[in-house]
């Protein structure tokens, strides 16, 4: 990452979480061209974390995921309900 481009809007989010600040995205990104260490921070952040995962997608994948394995032929309106049962029974937290 170079000044020139600015970090993922989740590194930025992160970072500012870290420093206990409640800036707009947009702020965090000014101030990541003028504040070298936010913006150490944030290359560090962007090095050795991962990006946080949608819980909605991790429930979808899921529900493909047992839908494949029962092998139903045509009735593929049954991911979409079991993603939602999914959601509401907490999976992915």
């Amino acid at each position: 990452m170079t000044t020139e481009t600015p970090p993922d809007d989740w590194v930025l989010l992160e970072a500012a979480k870290l420093c206990d600040w409640s800036f707009e995205i947009e702020g965090l990104r000014r101030l990541c061209r003028i504040d070298k260490p936010f913006h150490a921070l944030c290359d560090m952040i962007a090095k050795h974390e991962t990006p946080p995962v949608d819980r909605k997608a991790l429930c979808a994948q899921e529900a493909l995921r047992e839908w494949e394995v029962t092998e139903y032929e045509g009735e593929e309106y049954v991911i979409g309900v079991r993603t939602i049962e999914l959601w509401e029974e907490g999976f992915g937290k």
